[in-house]
């Protein structure tokens, strides 16, 4: 059996720089009981260039690479579309596993090696993508799937390949909610942490790191998912003593 999972992560510098890499790296290691790796696929990088048009081989994300965020035909992020980078990573072949940097979780991954697979991307919803467990072998051979040299051009948003996915039964929306509970755009009361496997800190002006220096942050609604950031930051910092 595999006892290894393959964790590929979207991220970029101002989430290494603001510790939502180290936080995430610690939360998941601190609770796995199976080897970890990490890969992260972070914007800037080699192989990981972002530009507005996509030239000398960047990937194209159709708005200044200095920060994006909702906006219409752009990506969401500087990393949004990295993760249908990973079959062809893994050389299609195997199980591998994608997350944002924006998380901090509370499970222990291996669960994520033994959940059944059908289908390439399993995530909790459609077309919710940025938590999946992803059946690399389930894209070898497949023509109308792009290579990663045909994705960096296209500028193609995460709805295209959702729906590229869902037209060929791609997306499995199977995966326990439990390991991908985000937080709201809107103020609602404080749910706690219990029960949720990992934490999804996806509204990005209440992100309690603040990691991008022209947003306008604003205090995070439910003050238990920033205990439990801020707890696990001071874990890491320990740990790394």
């Amino acid at each position: 059996a595999v006892d290894t999972i393959r964790i590929f992560v979207g991220t970029d510098q101002r989430q290494r720089d603001s510790g939502a890499e180290s936080v995430l790296e610690h939360s998941i290691r601190s609770r796995a009981t199976c080897d970890v790796s990490i890969a992260w696929m972070r914007s800037g990088d080699p192989g990981w260039e972002v530009s507005k048009l996509g030239t000398d081989g960047s990937w194209r994300i159709n708005i200044d690479p200095g920060f994006a965020w909702k906006q219409r035909g752009a990506w969401g992020t500087p990393f949004s579309c990295f993760r249908f980078a990973v079959p062809e990573l893994c050389e299609f072949s195997g199980r591998a596993v994608y997350l944002d940097a924006d998380m901090l979780v509370l499970g222990d991954v291996r669960e994520l090696l033994e959940v059944p697979l059908e289908g390439g991307y399993k995530s909790v919803s459609l077309p919710r993508t940025d938590v999946s467990v992803i059946d690399c072998s389930w894209f070898r051979g497949k023509a109308w799937w792009p290579s990663i040299a045909e994705m960096k051009p296209s500028g193609r948003i995460t709805y295209h390949y959702c729906q590229m996915l869902q037209a060929h039964g791609g997306i499995v929306p199977t995966l326990d909610p439990a390991w991908n509970a985000c937080d709201p755009m809107q103020p609602r009361p404080d749910p706690g942490i219990s029960g949720s496997k990992l934490l999804h800190y996806t509204t990005v002006p209440t992100q309690p790191y603040k990691p991008y220096p022209t947003v306008r942050y604003f205090k995070h609604p439910w003050p238990s998912w920033v205990k439990a950031w801020e707890d696990e930051r001071e874990q890491a910092r320990t740990s790394a003593q």
